[in-house]
């Protein structure tokens, strides 16, 4: 059997540094850069939509990839004092996430990328409120995941 790099509690360390920076990241994309978007002009709007998915995107995307990551083999890789249920919630928080990005952002995004529509802007904001409340909800309950952890490594 490979030697483990990790313990269980340095995965889910790394775990909770990449929600923690996507809580953030979404924080700030809809306090900050999603209201910022309002009133520009249209017909620059789509080039600016597109340059702001691909930078947002370079950030998120991979973050989100490595939190999911994290996520299975935490289920796999338990850390003593967390009970399995705890991070079966915490996968089904990312799977809600991601079928939001999935099923609301990416779309309404797409169809900025063609234009300036007031509609499919407030949708994209509205809709962004779940995976800003997902990933708050997933931070908090990380911290109490990783203080029944921390227990249980203290010598």
């Amino acid at each position: 059997m490979p030697k483990q790099v990790l313990s269980s509690f340095d995965l889910l360390l790394v775990h909770v540094i990449a929600t923690a920076l996507l809580t953030g990241l979404i924080w700030s994309l809809q306090v900050v850069y999603f209201p910022s978007l309002v009133g520009w002009q249209p017909e620059s709007f789509g080039d600016l939509q597109t340059v702001g998915l691909l930078h947002t995107g370079f950030l998120l995307m991979p973050l989100m990839f490595f939190e999911g990551m994290t996520a299975g083999l935490l289920l796999m890789f338990r850390p003593r004092g967390v009970p399995a249920w705890f991070l079966w919630v915490g996968a089904g928080l990312v799977a809600g996430i991601w079928l939001s990005s999935y099923c609301i952002q990416f779309p309404a995004q797409a169809r900025l990328v063609l234009g300036w529509d007031d509609q499919t802007h407030a949708q994209l904001v509205d809709g962004n409120w779940v995976r800003t409340t997902l990933w708050t909800v997933r931070l908090v309950f990380l911290t109490i995941v990783l203080r029944l952890a921390a227990g249980q490594t203290k010598g």
